[in-house]
């Protein structure tokens, strides 16, 4: 990117500006050697603006106004400049038609991490169909998680099912309250049903299961009384939580990347800090996408399109769940997990 003066810019702005609407490419604006802004096409920031929306999370840098008063419009050949009240964006127009328009560095920065995050969870119909073709090759790792999932909404074997990618596993079942005795011992969910059965003790119900699958922590307890956190100190790079509310028929999912919630539903300008919509699995009916394309969770579509395709289970919530193995490559050890050999811990005394 080439760059040019501020006041050379100010001063002799409409070739400058023909250059970028003719080649397409943006022009740096420095100050003093400094970069201070960027000249860039039109449709080049609508198309930033469009994909920087579907991105959760950070305030919208706004450049501070510099100038009491802004100027008014001034023509240059063709090009006539319009200066925004902070006094630091302008709008370039030709013909009545906007054809440029100079944002601060620091705005355009966020704008371009927030499209590039964006564009993530979109693909057009050319890439759709590729990757359509590559998710039908592809199998789930192990048993998958679709297996569970009707026990799960009748709240069996656990209420809440969690998945979280980054820290090992013992430091988040630590972090989660679980008694460090019972890591040691390797305490399992068989010892746990024998004792209750033996010492008429109900901890069945209070432990925290674990274990790891296809670089995931996973697990499985319930949340009658509160007993662990739920919580780590620092943000996991992945975290997807499945709660079965069976009394009042509430089954919700929701999930994080480096602790920004991914919204179910499309985000309004402004509101990526502060709306966080609950999503609840009854409302998938297979055969629809669950989520809207501008909805952050909207890259979840496809690979629950394909598990409806595959056809191995039937009912929204198992298909649903089977579309999260495809997504994430979940996995859950059924035999370990129906035997009781799997470790857990109870809550830390």
């Amino acid at each position: 990117m080439d760059n040019v003066e501020l006041s050379a810019f100010i001063a002799d702005f409409g070739p400058l500006v023909g250059r970028v609407e003719e080649t397409g490419e943006r022009l740096g604006v420095i100050d003093d050697g400094v970069p201070t802004a960027v000249l860039l096409p039109a449709a080049e920031l609508a198309e930033i603006e469009h994909f920087g929306q579907r991105a959760d999370g950070g305030a919208r840098h706004r450049p501070r106004p510099v100038r009491k008063s802004s100027f008014g419009p001034e023509r240059q050949g063709p090009y006539v400049r319009y200066m925004h009240a902070d006094g630091v964006r302008m709008t370039f127009v030709r013909d009545r038609a906007v054809v440029a328009e100079l944002r601060s560095v620091a705005e355009l920065d966020w704008l371009d991490d927030r499209a590039a995050r964006g564009r993530q969870g979109y693909m057009d119909p050319k890439q759709a169909a590729a990757f359509e073709e590559f998710l039908a090759r592809q199998r789930p790792v192990g048993d998958g998680i679709a297996w569970i999932a009707d026990s799960w909404r009748g709240q069996d074997p656990f209420t809440v099912l969690e998945f979280i990618k980054g820290p090992p596993t013992e430091d988040i079942v630590l972090a989660y309250g679980a008694d460090p005795q019972d890591l040691a011992d390797g305490l399992t969910l068989r010892q746990v049903e024998e004792r209750d059965a033996r010492d008429g003790t109900d901890d069945l119900n209070r432990v925290l299961v674990f274990g790891e699958e296809a670089g995931w922590t996973w697990l499985g307890y319930h949340d009658f009384d509160h007993a662990f956190s739920r919580s780590l100190d620092t943000p996991p790079a992945q975290q997807i939580t499945l709660t079965a509310t069976m009394a009042k028929a509430i089954y919700d999912f929701s999930y994080s990347e480096d602790g920004v919630y991914q919204n179910p539903y499309p985000l309004e300008d402004g509101e990526a800090e502060t709306q966080r919509d609950m999503y609840e699995l009854i409302w998938y009916t297979p055969g629809e996408p669950p989520f809207v394309p501008d909805a952050p969770l909207s890259f979840l579509n496809p690979h629950i399109r394909r598990a409806e395709e595959a056809n191995e289970w039937t009912g929204g919530i198992p298909l649903f769940f089977a579309g999260l193995e495809r997504a994430f490559g979940l996995s859950l050890p059924r035999d370990e997990i129906t035997s009781g050999q799997v470790r857990c811990a109870r809550p830390a005394r």
